[in-house]
């Protein structure tokens, strides 16, 4: 069975059969080897820790790690956003509580005034 290098991964539907092939190295028959289409996705194995290769590593580890703090500073900024929110909404809520007094007292004097001018009207009223 040949050996072929896969660059970039592919299906084939060869013979009747589906088969799917990942980037990397695969035996296959010889008749699926020596097909036009997987010739065109197949190559030369790529060398294994080359200079360029090994510095475009570093460089891509180096965003990799300025991306992650980044994303630490920001998940801070978030956590401390959240804090101070639902300080707000508890904020929010004793005024709300302290509204709700308020408008009870004020409706319980609007019924006591009431009462006392009724009243009032009704003693009038009895005095004539």
């Amino acid at each position: 069975m040949p050996k072929i290098y896969v660059k970039k991964g592919f299906t084939l539907q060869h013979e009747g059969e589906k088969h799917e092939f990942a980037v990397g190295n695969h035996d296959v028959p010889a008749a699926i080897a020596a097909h036009w289409f997987v010739k065109a996705h197949t190559g030369d194995e790529p060398a294994a820790g080359s200079e360029a290769e090994q510095g475009d590593m570093a460089e891509q580890r180096a965003a990799l790690e300025s991306a992650a703090q980044l994303l630490e500073g920001r998940a801070e900024q978030l956590r401390q956003l959240q804090d101070q929110l639902a300080q707000r909404q508890e904020a929010i809520a004793e005024r709300d509580a302290e509204l709700a007094k308020r408008e009870a007292a004020v409706a319980e004097r609007e019924q006591a005034a009431d009462k006392a001018a009724a009243d009032a009207a009704k003693a009038a009223k009895q005095s004539k």
